[in-house]
């Protein structure tokens, strides 16, 4: 059964919204251009979140092709290309500019300081910087957060419970954003111990990566599980990492619900399309002329767990009832 996610805060956004113009007078201003980056792959998963983006602005007025100039660019997690395409999009001189995760967040920080940038899909934007204040971001971006590093202790709990057994970890993200990286490294270093297990972080940019990854920590031998990190790279590189998951049996737990739906085994999760959903609030605020700093950094607050009954056979291990229990979402 799918239950959608609250983010934090919607309820106050949605409140503000009866201050807003109508959607018919929102079809009568001046048509406004989104510059949107999706630093992933384009795929069946990250085209429902772009679309839920378009829905929401959809329900607030704003159409494509009557007052709305849509920009979007695939950065495929390649830095090159992601790059290319944030410079690409600012020549486009757009109003507001709709930014995948801390590695998009990165890139358009890093080329402009006035063109209101709203992220999503982000991790700890104090400390990396982005903002100063989640209440009243000072510069030019805000936005909505998924994670924070505490949630890989989560995680962690659940490959112990379908494998009690389990004494070795790894966790697999991009290494490039160092601050993110010592941030989920740090977490794995402080929660892994009083769980009874071992864990190491290693930095992945492509499927060669990964399978050297996975290679190397098989051949340390002893039961292990993959942790697979928030990032385009784990995104982009899933059916690898699923594929030397089988190869070599490991449980997997997963940031997003659609790589369970894809053949991980499980996921503890906030609700990628809803936040994408409402983000397009913050767009139609910005659109309008709202300031950032009126504009507080949300966070999710409700999560969802997913189960892939079908991987966990494969695996040869079976699901705890208190975990079924607790699933939103089970694929049999």
């Amino acid at each position: 059964m799918n239950r959608r996610d609250i983010l934090a805060g919607a309820v106050a956004v949605a409140a503000s919204s009866a201050a807003r113009p109508t959607v018919g007078q929102a079809q009568a201003a001046p048509t406004r251009r989104l510059g949107f980056l999706m630093v992933v792959d384009e795929r069946p998963g990250s085209r429902e979140w772009v679309q839920a983006a378009l829905d929401g602005l959809s329900a607030l007025g704003w159409r494509e092709g009557q007052n709305l100039q849509v920009d979007l660019r695939w950065g495929y997690a390649d830095a090159a290309r992601i790059g290319k395409a944030t410079e690409e999009i600012l020549a486009l001189k757009p109003d507001v500019v709709l930014a995948q995760g801390v590695v998009g967040a990165r890139y358009f920080q890093r080329a402009t300081k006035t063109v209101p940038v709203v992220f999503v899909q982000m991790q700890d934007p104090v400390g990396g910087g982005f903002v100063a204040n989640l209440s009243r971001p000072d510069a030019n971006l805000t936005g909505f957060t998924n994670f924070d590093y505490t949630m890989v202790g989560r995680w962690l709990q659940m490959l112990k419970e379908v494998q009690p057994g389990l004494g070795r970890a790894l966790a697999l993200i991009n290494p490039d954003d160092r601050v993110r990286f010592d941030g989920y490294g740090d977490s794995l270093a402080r929660h892994a111990p009083a769980l009874g297990m071992r864990a190491e972080l290693r930095g992945i940019r492509s499927a060669e990566d990964v399978i050297a990854a996975a290679s190397a920590f098989a051949a340390e031998g002893g039961d292990g599980g993959l942790v697979i990190l928030p990032d385009a790279s784990t995104i982009a590189h899933l059916d690898t990492i699923l594929a030397q998951a089988a190869r070599h049996r490991f449980p997997t737990v997963h940031p997003y619900a659609d790589q369970v739906r894809r053949g991980g085994l499980m996921a503890y999760t906030s609700n990628a399309e809803e936040q994408y959903r409402v983000a397009a609030s913050y767009i139609d605020r910005l659109f309008r002329g709202a300031a950032i700093g009126s504009l507080p950094v949300q966070a999710s607050e409700r999560f969802e767990t997913v189960l892939n009954l079908k991987t966990a056979a494969a695996l040869g291990l079976t699901i705890p009832p208190s975990l079924l229990a607790r699933a939103d979402e089970v694929i049999e």
